[in-house]
């Protein structure tokens, strides 16, 4: 199975996951990014297989570098949340990576993205009408949310670009863009790609440990 979240990008990456263990496995990747419990940033379960992946099955994982801003009806942002209600826009760094996050008749939403500094990074800027800790904003990639931090007013929120991936492995019910603890995922490895690659494996071996080639 291929799950294909990449858009019409001329660069695409793919993770091929293995169960090369003897149970079953749900298979997800999740990012993170340097300081980011010392921030507030959670991470969210980026993409998820749809099924647990049994032993000698596999599935692969495609997306492209498109960045977009999120937000979230999450009320107090913790682990283990799953929003039911959010939209985005798209972003760019450099000409738009910056954003403001308020709630206009009646209705929460991003402004039209700006140039913003650091050009390196995300901005999103809390506005005048929101109230605090009931929304969640972030970024994410390829239409699917990477982080969340909660949204206050007149209080602005940034976002490194710099991000690493992992892969990892669960037998609990887990769902897109549910939050994740700050601190400590098991069964989970960080996935690199080297310069001008695009596509890796990742083996999930006997001794539930991941293998990256």
């Amino acid at each position: 199975m291929v799950l294909d979240f990449s858009e019409n990008a001329d660069v695409k990456y793919s993770l091929k996951c293995i169960n090369s263990s003897t149970q079953n496995w749900t298979f997800y990747i999740y990012q993170r990014m340097a300081e980011q419990s010392n921030n507030g940033i959670y991470s969210l379960v980026w993409m998820i297989s749809p099924y647990k992946v049994g032993p000698s099955a596999f599935i692969t994982f495609v997306w492209s570098l498109d960045y977009s801003f999120f937000w979230f009806d999450t009320g107090s942002l913790q682990q283990g949340i799953v929003p039911l209600m959010g939209g985005s826009i798209s972003a760019t760094l450099n000409s738009n990576n910056s954003t403001t996050f308020n709630i206009t008749n009646n209705t929460p939403g991003f402004s039209i993205p700006t140039a913003g500094s650091p050009s390196n990074q995300f901005l999103i800027m809390g506005g005048n009408s929101i109230p605090n800790s009931t929304f969640s904003t972030g970024i994410g990639i390829s239409n699917s949310a990477t982080f969340l931090m909660q949204t206050y007013v007149n209080t602005p929120q940034t976002f490194n670009a710099n991000q690493s991936i992992y892969v990892a492995a669960t037998t609990t019910q887990i769902q897109v863009t549910e939050t994740l603890n700050q601190n400590t995922i098991n069964n989970t490895t960080m996935v690199t790609f080297p310069i001008n690659t695009y596509n890796l494996t990742a083996t999930l071996g006997e001794d539930n440990l991941w293998t990256i080639s």
